[in-house]
């Protein structure tokens, strides 16, 4: 008797917890801050629920025999999504919206186990290897920066991108009644900014029941989840295009394979593994994405509706986990999606003619909208984005040629330049994917057009991209060039794991177990290399890598957070309105949990209205503070604005207090006043 299919989903979803708790249990140990078997018990229990969603989805999509990656991606989709409507909604921390979001979930499961379950349900092992290969590739890539906490507790310093500092107050923001009472952690009592926040939910799930800090969370459980979530979904696409060989293929080539920044030009801003590494959350869109085309290719095979609808609902959704994946990967997406229509398959001129006109009007509303955004500059900027991608990564090893190359003006050096960029970015790939197509080119299929696609869309966006209010004309034109790279990595991979099918007889396990023993000798070759692979080496970053606090700032932090109430938020002395990635108020919301008064003040004051002048107002407010005559005149004014905590930094007090007198905390260069009256 065939089993059924929600058996087969049940069986794999506990095996499949079995499979990803442990690894990602034991990298949340690494922190220092958990003991192994409480992050245990808490990685089971989510990727349990996270699991059961994802085959529940699977299930009610019609494609119950993909693969449990597939499960994995939809569950954290799905939970990343109910999450951030749940806390916006109810405004709890995350992890009681988890607890709801589980039980409706394990009820449902209850159900669909009710209504015919059948006995004996067997587990494909390649599946479950597979899962396996994609824990392993995670322990790999994610110890170093999991391990940060613990470093940075011992000698001040994050072994990790500067921007987890931010990241960590993100997610404080969701998880932490410290920070969710006052919603902005940086800005405290005012509304959240539009962002792309759903990835977020899923560390700030544990912040509540393991009692930690952002920091913690965003390198020891955001970044492995996000890292696992990619894996699972170039695994899954990997199947769909070509089998489970094609699986292990894909995964192999987007995890094991060094990228271009190793060799070749060595433009280490076009590091996938860096770009991957020190912003988790594109990690997690590229996984959507891939499963997205997935079913996109499911569709064009078995014209199944519900696979489309699956596919343009996780590709939407991706603007929600990290926006700069989604400006690349939707319009490709649709414009492939298109192409596989019924209608437009006989009336290719049609649809060329349409796609034309669709990008042209894409164009046209870029520039109409950017002019009326407040902040958003709708000029557009191809060549500062590449003097920025070729003049300012030194070392590189074509340093000058792009110098040279302007001395002939835009018409040569706009080109050429853009031509760099898909050297820099892909390396070897600009001459495999070429070849592999070659290959295979009298078995092509519709869906090959979708890595053009992906590139021409890619240039679109380098030529038209508009600069957003706070002036990085990089954002929308740097950042998407990993999935230009994942998609042709994957695709490389799985064209020649069926051509070398070809010579097996179909349904053989030769290729897979091929590119399996590849997959492990790749990944013991590669486990010391991982670490300096996945750093910025150009010489504008040395000093972010390994950024080290002010003395005093992680034993205030852990101050603040034992003694503060829900309530309370701090300031710190000393704001400025220059550019920087980081400032002692960001730290101390990443290492504490509580909301600050007022951090980055310039990032607040990017875009004009009501948010930049309510931070122009707490600046000069704390600028009044360092002015006062006595201690309790600032005591008093800080009572006044709302300030709980303020943080003093120098070596000495504040002018009000010299010897620091009536600190109720002193550490190194950092004295914490209470405003509280006695």
């Amino acid at each position: 008797m065939i089993p059924a299919a929600g058996t087969v989903l049940r069986s794999r979803r506990l095996v499949a917890t079995a499979i990803f708790a442990p690894p990602l249990a034991w990298l949340l140990a690494q922190s220092g801050h958990v003991p192994f078997f409480e992050a245990l018990a808490a990685m089971a229990v989510f990727c349990l629920v996270t699991m059961s969603a994802g085959s529940l989805l699977l299930g009610l999509i019609g494609a119950a025999e993909q693969p449990a990656a597939a499960a994995w991606v939809l569950g954290v989709f799905s939970t990343g999504l109910a999450l951030l409507a749940l806390v916006e909604l109810l405004r709890v921390p995350a992890f009681e919206c988890f607890v709801v979001w589980a039980i409706v979930v394990l009820l449902l499961d209850a159900i669909a186990m009710r209504r015919g379950a059948a006995q004996g349900a067997r587990v494909d092992y390649r599946d479950m290897l597979g899962l396996a290969l994609c824990a392993l590739v995670t322990l790999m890539w994610c110890r170093g920066i999991a391990a940060a906490p613990d470093v940075f507790d011992r000698e001040r310093m994050l072994p990790a991108w500067i921007d987890y500092f931010i990241h960590g107050g993100v997610i404080s923001q969701f998880g932490d009644a410290r920070s969710l009472v006052h919603r902005s952690y940086d800005l405290a009592d005012f509304p959240l900014r539009v962002y792309h926040y759903a990835s977020y939910q899923l560390p700030a799930v544990f912040a509540e029941p393991l009692d930690q800090p952002g920091l913690t969370l965003a390198t020891s459980v955001w970044l492995p989840l996000g890292f696992l979530t990619m894996c699972a979904g170039a695994y899954a696409l990997g199947v769909a295009l070509a089998e489970h060989a094609g699986g292990v293929a894909a995964l192999t080539s987007l995890t094991l394979v060094p990228d271009a920044a190793s060799y070749g030009l060595r433009n280490s801003a076009f590091s996938y593994y860096w770009n991957v590494l020190s912003s988790p959350g594109s990690a997690y869109a590229i996984g959507i994405a891939l499963l997205s085309i997935a079913f996109l290719h499911r569709y064009a095979v078995e014209r199944s509706a519900r696979a489309l609808i699956a596919g343009v609902v996780l590709v939407a959704g991706d603007l929600l986990f990290r926006a700069n994946v989604f400006v690349l990967a939707f319009p490709a997406w649709i414009a492939a999606a298109g192409a596989s229509l019924p209608f437009f398959r006989s009336r290719r001129l049609v649809f060329a003619a349409l796609l034309v006109a669709c990008i042209v009007s894409a164009r046209l509303a870029i520039y109409v909208v950017a002019d009326t955004l407040p902040g958003w500059n709708a000029i557009p900027v191809v060549e500062t984005f590449l003097q920025a991608s070729h003049l300012n990564q030194e070392p590189t090893a074509y340093a000058g040629w792009y110098e040279r190359l302007t001395t002939y003006g835009p018409e040569v050096a706009v080109p050429a330049g853009i031509g760099l960029v898909f050297l820099a970015c892909l390396g070897a790939f600009v001459l495999l994917f070429p070849a592999a197509l070659l290959l295979e080119r009298r078995r092509w299929r519709l869906i090959d057009c979708l890595p053009v696609l992906v590139i021409v869309f890619y240039v679109l966006l380098m030529i038209w991209a508009p600069v957003p209010p706070h002036g990085d004309a990089e954002e929308l034109t740097h950042r998407p060039f990993i999935v230009v790279y994942a998609v042709i990595a994957v695709w490389t991979a799985t064209l020649l794991a069926n051509r070398l099918a070809l010579r097996y007889p179909r349904g053989a396990d030769r290729p897979w177990t091929f590119f399996l023993a590849a997959a492990l000798l790749g990944t013991a070759m590669m486990w010391s290399q991982a670490a300096p692979m996945g750093r910025l080496k150009a010489f504008w970053g040395r000093d972010f890598e390994t950024y080290v606090v002010e003395d005093g700032v992680p034993q205030a932090a852990a101050f603040l957070r034992r003694s503060a109430r829900p309530a309370d938020i701090f300031a710190v002395s000393g704001p400025t309105l220059d550019t920087v990635l980081t400032d002692v108020p960001t730290q101390l919301a990443s290492l504490s949990g509580l909301s600050t008064y007022v951090a980055r003040p310039f990032m607040q004051m990017v875009t004009p209205g009501q948010r930049e002048r309510l931070a122009r107002s707490r600046y000069d407010a704390l600028m009044r503070v360092e002015r006062q005559p006595n201690a309790d005149s600032a005591l008093a004014l800080l009572r006044n604005l709302g300030i709980r905590w303020y943080a003093f930094v120098g070596t000495d007090g504040p002018d009000w207090d010299r010897g620091r007198s009536r600190a109720i905390f002193v550490n190194g260069k950092i004295a914490v006043y209470s405003s509280a009256e006695r």
